[in-house]
Order: C-alpha cells, then sequence, then structure tokens
C-alpha cells in the first residue's frame, strides 16, 4: 500500500480489503471526527462511540462501499447523523427509564402482589434517602402523575432539569435497590416453578 496521507487514495485502498488502509485512515481522522461529534452530543462517551461505529461499520462494509469524492466531507456528514441518532436514542431510552422504572406490574397474581408489597418499604427507604429536589421531582412524577412539563412548570425549573434529576433519581435508586432486586426476582422465580 501507498503510504500516503491522503484519506482518497486511503478509503480506495479500503474499498480493496486493505487492513492497513483502514488503521492508518482510522488514526488520521478518528480525533477530529470526536473533536467534531463533541461538540453535537455534549458528551466525550457518546461522540467516540459514534465515531466507532462509523469505523466499525465501514470495515464490516469496507467491500460494498461506493465511490466518495471527498472522503473527509462524507465521514462528517456521517458522524453528524450517527450523534443526532445516538442523543435520539439515548433520549428515547431514558423518556421509556423515566416513565417505567420501579412501577408494579399491573398483571401480578395475589401471591406476586403481595411480594411486592413486601419490596415496597425497601422502594420507600432508598427514595427517602434521594437529595431534596430530587425526591421532590420523583415523587411528583410517580405519584402524583404530573408530566415533566407541568413539573417544570410548577417547580419554575426547565423541562431538562426534571429530566435529568429524574434520571438522576432512577440511576441512584437502582443502585441502592440492586440487592433487592435480585432478591424478589430470585423468589418470583421459584414460585413459578
Amino acid at each position: 500500500m501507498d503510504k500516503t496521507n491522503n484519506p482518497q487514495i486511503l478509503w480506495n485502498a479500503l474499498k480493496a480489503n486493505d487492513k492497513a488502509a483502514f488503521d492508518k485512515l482510522f488514526k488520521m481522522l478518528y480525533p477530529s471526527l470526536c473533536r467534531f461529534a463533541h461538540t453535537i452530543t455534549h458528551s466525550t462517551l457518546l461522540a467516540e462511540e459514534a465515531v466507532q461505529n462509523i469505523f466499525v461499520t465501514l470495515w464490516e462494509k469496507r467491500l460494498q462501499l461506493n465511490q466518495v469524492d471527498n472522503i473527509k466531507s462524507y465521514l462528517f456528514k456521517t458522524t453528524y447523523n450517527q450523534c443526532l441518532w445516538l442523543l435520539k436514542k439515548n433520549k428515547t431510552q431514558k423518556f421509556y427509564e423515566n416513565q417505567y422504572a420501579l412501577e408494579a406490574p399491573s398483571e401480578l397474581s395475589l401471591e406476586e402482589k403481595e411480594n411486592w408489597e413486601a419490596f415496597r418499604p425497601h422502594i420507600e427507604k432508598a427514595v427517602s434517602n434521594l437529595p431534596d429536589k430530587c425526591r421532590q421531582i420523583f415523587l411528583l412524577r410517580r405519584y402524583e402523575g404530573l408530566t415533566n412539563a407541568e413539573i417544570a412548570d410548577y417547580l419554575n425549573i426547565s423541562v431538562k432539569t426534571v429530566e435529568n434529576q429524574l434520571s438522576i433519581a432512577i440511576q441512584k435508586l437502582r443502585t441502592e435497590l440492586h440487592p433487592f432486586i435480585k432478591s424478589l426476582l430470585i423468589l418470583f422465580f421459584i414460585e413459578n416453578l
């Protein structure tokens, strides 16, 4: 392979299944693509994930790659799109985590409901250990049934702050309740044998 630093030549060599060209292209463009991705995601972790996904896909589909006139422009545009996709995916994931976290399933048998009720004091203790603002937002969401927008309006804070506080609450509750969740799942599994 030509030892050039021309991304276009490296792209063509990559399409011809040249691993050394892929490695060189990766080393050449990865840092700048990560910096660009970080300006979109505001997260080093998400930025690196986006760029790594792009390079993994490039390697996996190297034999089907089309001719691209400007590889740098193509990779920056691909990075932009990947970042938007990851942000949307994370927002959806957080929504469902916040929406359904720690809710008792409604289709439980009487025995399962009793087991769930035995678990409730652990939930209440964990909730009481949350920081004040975090606990207040969590309780408004879970027990009062307010939407994030309603909570934000009620507390005179932004919706983003509500979302962040709910995410913090869920993470702290998961951590604190982790040993009890395992016990509950084991009990549930044994009873259903």
